[in-house]
């Protein structure tokens, strides 16, 4: 499985409450659990909505999860904006 970097994860307010309402997150456990993080695993998948994206696994309140991030500028390739993350 590949590893990847996340330098700036760009959360908009719409994401921000949708995983609060749905999934109980917090905007900011989600930046803790992938910005700056090293050995992250994360696959690449193509929506076709959206186009390319990573799920990246994720550990939020010791509880493993995944994260669905966006690259989000075309001249920096560790900037990400977060589609939705969730636990299992």
């Amino acid at each position: 499985m590949p590893k990847i970097w996340v330098a700036v994860l760009h959360i908009s307010d719409r994401t921000a409450q949708k995983i609060i309402n749905l999934h109980n997150i917090h905007p900011n456990e989600v930046r803790d659990a992938l910005v700056c993080q090293s050995g992250l695993n994360a696959w690449t998948d193509w929506d076709e909505n959206r186009g390319l994206r990573c799920i990246v696994e994720v550990y939020i309140r010791g509880q493993k999860g995944q994260a669905v991030i966006y690259p989000a500028d075309d001249y920096d390739p560790d900037v990400f904006a977060l589609g939705s993350c969730y636990l299992y």
